[in-house]
């Protein structure tokens, strides 16, 4: 079609309405606000191409989605030709909403016709430019914003026919008086009788008495559009008067303690709630206690199979306790007993022996009754251990049936809201719910929910088809974890702990949330400590100090991680190696510190680590297959060792990875293998079978996170590829690989972007950008190069600013930051811009001076050395001619190139007084006259060479193009 018919058909599909919820029959009053809020948007729409936009603001409860909702409905389609509503309580639910809104415009209506796998970036932008460009009025909806920074990333900034509708407990203060801002209060008095009549029902309000009723519980209730509708929903569903209504309400909240408990708004619901649980309980006392139950978890995504799961492990952990009370009095009865016993042996012994043969008597017979007294305490000792999840079964019809009322009933007293299959609860409804329970009630049930949520969460780092289960209950199990604080059953308080630690392994799994694991992983370690067990849980503690050291290294803290594991060997080191448990968790512990070391480039220290960690595992007892799987991890970081080791083994380096992937069975571990099998092939000169590793790894990856393509490995493999297709001068490939890089990059370290800053502050992010300016050079698209280079340069300089102590790579960062200048003044020079030439020299010369003075590092300090010398210029020039020979560009002008490039480096030789690189020169010289048709003895001396070269402080980079030849210090 030509391009006319695909924009009529997009701007056809930008009209209607979206996720409005369903229009409230029974809405009341509001008239003025409602006025108030169309004048505020007519006030200010003077045709200028600006979004309008006007907040509602209120206390929770108080009805700002409602009266939304009807300005929706009484302004759609005669002032908006589009209305689209969105839930705004995190950028995550935005983010999601705008994904599903593009699927849903796709031109099939089908979610599979968009790329679900965009970044969030790419979806907000496209969102945002269909807005700008829509032809029709259009109102966004942004309902229960908590963060206002948002606004500037999801609204577009300019659009003439273009409002966004805001609701929000938390008042704008700056624009309070700007005509931008509506706070909405409770109901009048005559609002509120409007809602009973034609909630409740007009004959429940029925005479004079009924009219001053009702009044008395409006004003008890603080007329308050939700606890009113709760009210009107019992009168409704009970048919019960208003005065009838109060005199219940009036009884009961007198019988209550709530009054000291919450806030004035917060009781009025749960006065409303007291009466509508006790005709809830009156009905069904299984629907009042499932209410009670989802007061712990989260408001929102709840099911019916989650009430059914509570539902059983409610009887579940009722059985539990009536067994327990059956065990405590066997042993009272025990202990008894033998006391009994131990005491008539005494009395025995003093009548029919001597005094010495009856004291020997009766120390055995005590010791005898206390060996039986104590055996019972020593089995339940034993249970701390014996925690394990009990996956659901299938249920029972009766179940079904029980869940299935249970949901009628909470849906008739409005107090669960249903749309799409799924019910929310109201926070504040939470909150009240929580209230009301007493202390050994609220332990009960927060019980049963960890109880329910063991086995729900079956979520197994090896099997990724639990992964997408597990994200489905991920905030249930967090929430109820989250109040198991308190318990005083030891055993819980251990399983809501490791709950917490696996849901921070799924976030930093599968959603690269790291901030989101650290936080379950910290309240971990404080549900251990509260458990008062001591030695009995220190084993997991330090399983979880190893994973906590495990995020601190994703987040390149690494001070932080040493720490962590320092602190996590520590505990192991007093416990006894004969436990396999213990000899697992140092073997463990040290692969990570090796490979902390190697990250930081200590590779004696990380070799040392990362052997002693393979013997312990080589002598495991463990199954072969996860046996196997960890010696393959250990094995790959060795083999990355062999790497970065001047010269690299890339030899040995090879047999490693290769004798890990034939121990691996797991999809991700493979994956990884194969990837560093790229990069040592790569490193060999051997491309094509770098290309196959490369592919075969990104296959495997797209397998594993299938619904998580935005994942930092699939980043690596991207950047990669985009190194492999830049040696190979495929600019274009190389630049699209890069891009989809930096895109799953942005993703994953969206937590270290502000909203002032482009990219995140993150140094894996200036990599890319580097990269990408490095591409559009080589394409002589200097403009496009500047900006990829002056992009990295805003990251370098805040990485720069915030060096400390804990900084993962202080002399990296000043290194990037000198060769990122050279890079801008080589594009300042190609797009003959002196001034900037000048500026960039200055920039660079106080940057030298400004070198950091990081311990234990052998480097010559960056600002010692002026400019490369010409015998180092021409290494590097011949070295760049060695490779492109080498892999198969022998045409017979480079041959002729690489002649005169090799009687250049000899007459530069013979004049030098350098004597270190004059060595490494002639090594390499001879090397390449003696070994030219040796391909692979080429590639080593250009990689001897380039290692010599990189230890002065010389940047050396693999490109083909001429420009590639760096010489920064």
């Amino acid at each position: 079609r030509h391009p006319e018919e695909f924009a009529a058909s997009f701007n056809q599909r930008m009209r209607g309405t979206w996720s409005i919820p369903p229009r409230n029959p029974n809405f009341t009053g509001r008239d003025l606000e409602l006025s108030q809020l169309h004048s505020r948007f007519t006030s200010q729409d003077l045709g200028t191409k600006a979004v309008v936009k006007v907040e509602v603001s209120g206390m929770g409860g108080v009805g700002k989605s409602q009266l939304v909702t009807e300005f929706c409905y009484r302004h759609f389609p005669l002032e908006y030709g589009l209305v689209i509503w969105m839930n705004a309580e995190s950028a995550d639910s935005l983010v999601a909403n705008y994904r599903q809104l593009l699927a849903d415009l796709s031109s099939d209506g089908k979610s599979n016709s968009v790329d679900m796998n965009k970044s969030a970036d790419e979806v907000i932008c496209e969102v945002k430019t269909r807005l700008f460009r829509c032809t029709v009025p259009w109102l966004l909806v942004l309902d229960n914003l908590e963060e206002r920074d948002v606004l500037d990333k999801f609204v577009p900034h300019g659009a003439s026919k273009g409002h966004v509708l805001i609701t929000t407990r938390h008042l704008n203060l700056e624009s309070e008086h700007s005509g931008n801002n509506l706070d909405l209060g409770c109901f009048s008095i005559s609002e509120s009788l409007e809602l009973l009549r034609r909630s409740a029902g007009s004959h429940n309000i029925a005479n004079q008495d009924d009219e001053s009723a009702a009044k008395e519980l409006a004003d008890r209730l603080g007329n308050l559009p939700l606890a009113l509708g709760m009210a009107a929903a019992y009168m409704r569903r009970c048919d019960v008067g208003v005065s009838e209504y109060l005199e219940r309400s009036i009884s009961l909240v007198e019988k209550s303690f709530l009054h000291d408990k919450l806030n004035d708004y917060t009781l009025s619901v749960a006065s409303s709630l007291s009466l509508s649980l006790e005709e809830v309980k009156k009905i069904s006392p299984v629907a009042c206690e499932s209410l009670e139950l989802l007061s712990f978890l989260g408001p929102d995504d709840i099911t019916k199979a989650l009430i059914r799961q509570l539902l059983r492990s409610k009887r579940q952990v009722n059985d539990e306790r009536l067994w327990q009370q059956a065990q405590m009095a066997k042993k009272h009865a025990v202990q008894s007993s033998s006391l009994l016993c131990g005491l008539a042996a005494i009395g025995t012994s003093i009548i029919y022996f001597k005094r010495s043969n009856a004291v020997v008597l009766v120390v055995a017979s005590l010791t005898v009754a206390a060996v039986i007294a104590t055996s019972h305490l020593l089995k339940t000792d034993n249970t701390i251990n014996s925690v394990t999840k009990v996956p659901s079964t299938s249920f029972s019809p009766s179940e079904y049936e029980e869940a299935d009322l249970t949901w009628n009933i909470l849906k008739s007293f409005s107090l669960l809201s249903v749309k799409g299959g799924k019910g929310s609860i109201h926070r504040l409804l939470q909150q009240a719910l929580r209230s009301r329970q007493s202390q050994e009630q609220c332990r009960t049930n927060i019980t049963v929910c960890i109880t329910a949520m063991l086995s729900l969460w079956r979520f197994n780092p090896a099997k990724t088809e639990s992964w997408k289960d597990s994200l489905l209950v991920l905030e249930h199990v967090k929430s109820a974890v989250s109040h198991s604080l308190g318990l005083t059953d030891t055993i819980y308080t251990v399983q809501a702990a490791r709950l917490s630690k696996e849901t921070a392994i799924f976030s930093a799994m599968s959603l690269n949330d790291f901030s989101g694991a650290k936080t379950s992983l910290d309240f971990a370690l404080n549900l251990y400590q509260s458990s008062n067990l001591g030695d009995c849980v220190e084993l997991e503690r330090s399983q979880v100090l190893l994973e906590l050291g495990r995020i601190f290294r994703y987040q390149g803290m690494y001070g932080d991680s040493k720490h962590s594991l320092e602190k996590a060997l520590g505990i192991l080191r007093n416990m006894s190696r004969k436990d396999f448990h213990v000899w697992e968790g140092i073997a463990n512990i040290l692969h990570e510190i090796g490979l902390l070391e190697l990250r930081q480039h200590n590779l004696k220290d990380a070799e040392k680590l990362l052997n002693e960690s393979l013997h312990m595992r080589r002598r495991s007892y463990k199954d072969d297959f996860d046996n196997n799987a960890e010696c393959a991890a250990t094995l790959h970081q060795i083999a990355a060792v062999h790497v970065a080791k001047k010269p690299p083994s890339l030899d040995r380096a090879k047999e490693l990875l290769l004798e890990a992937l034939s121990l691996s069975s797991q999809i991700g571990q493979r994956a990884a293998t194969l990837k560093q099998l790229a990069r040592v092939t790569i490193r060999q000169g051997l491309l094509v079978d770098a290309e196959s590793y490369l592919e075969r790894g990104l296959e495997l990856y797209l397998e594993l996170y299938s619904d998580n393509k935005l994942h930092m490995n699939i980043a690596a493999v991207q950047f990669q590829r985009g190194a492999l297709a830049l040696q190979r001068e495929r600019l274009e490939e190389a630049w699209l690989h890069f891009m989809e890089c930096l895109q799953i990059r942005r993703h994953v370290y969206a937590y270290a972007r502000s909203l002032k800053d482009a990219n995140p502050i993150h140094l894996e992010v200036s990599c890319v950008l580097h990269e990408l300016g490095c591409v559009g050079f080589a394409q002589q698209c200097y403009s496009k190069a500047k900006e990829m280079f002056s992009l990295e340069r805003e990251i370098l300089v805040k990485l720069e600013e915030a060096v400390t102590n804990n900084t993962a790579h202080p002399l990296r960062i000043h290194q990037a930051r000198l060769t990122n200048l050279t890079w801008l003044r080589k594009c300042a020079q190609e797009l003959g811009d002196d001034h900037h030439i000048q500026m960039l020299l200055s920039e660079k010369s106080a940057v030298k001076s400004q070198a950091p003075n990081v311990t234990g590092t052998s480097s010559k300090p960056i600002n010692q050395v002026a400019t490369p010398s010409k015998l180092e210029r021409d290494a590097m020039q011949c070295r760049l001619l060695a490779r492109k020979f080498a892999l198969g560009r022998h045409t017979s002008d480079v041959r002729r190139k690489l002649k005169e490039s090799l009687n250049r480096l000899t007459d530069e030789i013979k004049g030098t007084t350098d004597e270190p690189l004059k060595l490494a020169a002639v090594q390499f010289r001879d090397t390449v006259v003696a070994k030219i048709d040796d391909n692979n003895a080429i590639l080593n001396a250009c990689d001897i060479l380039r290692d010599v070269l990189r230890s002065r402080g010389v940047k050396v980079n693999d490109s083909f193009s001429t420009h590639f030849i760096q010489n920064p210090k």
